[in-house]
């Protein structure tokens, strides 16, 4: 029977898909509910009714992950159908809330998302952090952005308005790891050697660097706690990036009122490609680590074996306000932290400003050029 869950559960990692969408009626008149993250619970706009969301707080469950064969342990949803689209454009598989309703893709803005099949199961994010940031803050971030992109041209700065800010649960893995790493190779010790030359029929005294080797080897112990990696294709990763970082450690348990109103991604990177993509940041740490107490000045012939142990994931959903906008037929992505409000995005350029840039960066180091050699006349 694990035998199988597993098989089905691996499957996801091609073409995962969601539980059923759930609606949430005013009690008072009927219309569909939202969650609001200024209130921190659902609101119906209509007739200004709120309901609270029993907010509970855990330390997330975690689930074993084995390398080596790429087995897992982690409780799936059965399939069931779901309001998932799919858009033509980026691919991008989106779950909508049961009453929203979009007719762009949130990734790209494609105004053709169609419905795509639900025949897969999934793993189940327990865990998530709702939205704490309003679309009003996002797109007010857009605005202040805008002020501060002063190579985008002149046309995009004058012209740019606040564009539709989507709320998007964005799928997460994090990983947990015992890494003990067996490493052998070179350590080198800088040393300063002074030396004699006739110049002129003088003699000079001069200096150099020599660098003595010594064989080293040994073994590394490292544990890595919450090491994340987005799920997802289809965000920029680089803006994800500068977004800086979200509240891991004690998250909510996962609730579908808080999707109320609000999109989400289904994964489109599978437990082993992101566990692939997170052990090159652990292994990275690993060789610093081992460099930087082992205090040689520098090292050549490096090698590491690397054995996990204790290998645990979660998969977390995420919030971000994210915006497509076009400028002059090209699409351009801006973001922001749905939980602190931290924003980046990418703005066009202007050619013009950054030939002035480029042209006045060569007239300054010709002019700095010039005044070094007058000083050294």
């Amino acid at each position: 029977m694990q035998e199988e869950q597993n098989e089905r559960a691996q499957d996801t990692d091609k073409k995962p898909i969601v539980q059923k969408a759930i609606g949430f009626p005013c009690l008072q008149c009927g219309n569909q509910m939202s969650f609001s993250p200024e209130r921190g619970q659902l609101y119906c706009s209509y007739c200004k009714t709120e309901k609270e969301i029993p907010d509970k707080e855990i330390e997330a469950a975690e689930y074993m992950y084995f390398p080596e064969d790429e087995h897992f342990e982690a409780p799936v949803w059965e399939n069931e159908p779901g309001q998932v689209l799919t858009c033509p454009s980026c691919g991008a598989d989106t779950v909508l809330g049961a009453a929203a309703m979009t007719a762009t893709c949130p990734f790209c803005s494609s105004h053709y998302v169609t419905e795509a099949p639900a025949d897969k199961a999934v793993i189940s994010p327990e865990t998530m952090i709702p939205f704490r940031i309003s679309e009003a803050a996002a797109g007010n971030s857009f605005t202040e952005w805008v002020k501060k992109q002063w190579l985008a041209p002149r046309k995009f700065k004058k012209e740019a308005k606040k564009p539709e800010m989507k709320g998007i649960y964005i799928p997460f893995w994090t990983f947990d790891a015992s890494l003990t790493t067996n490493y052998r190779g070179f350590g080198g010790k800088r040393r300063i050697e002074h030396y004699t030359v006739r110049v002129n029929g003088k003699t000079q005294t001069r200096t150099r660097t020599r660098t003595d080797w010594y064989p080293i080897g040994g073994q590394m112990h490292l544990d890595f706690d919450n090491i994340p990696c987005p799920a997802t294709k289809k965000i920029d990763r680089a803006l994800l990036d500068k977004l800086g970082g979200y509240s891991l450690k004690v998250l909510n348990v996962y609730n579908p009122a808080y999707l109320a109103g609000f999109l989400a991604e289904r994964y489109s990177i599978g437990i082993s490609d992101g566990f692939d993509i997170v052990r090159k940041t652990m292994e990275l740490r690993m060789a610093n680590h081992i460099q930087s107490s082992l205090h040689y000045d520098t090292y050549r012939g490096m090698q590491y074996n690397h054995h996990y142990e204790a290998v645990k994931f979660k998969h977390i959903l995420l919030p971000l306000w994210l915006a497509a906008y076009s400028f002059h037929g090209k699409v351009y992505q801006f973001m922001v932290n749905g939980e602190t409000g931290r924003s980046a995005g990418r703005a066009p350029l202007s050619a013009l400003k950054i030939a002035l840039l480029i042209g006045g960066g060569i007239l300054a180091a010709g002019l700095l050029l010039f005044l070094l050699m007058s000083l050294g006349q």
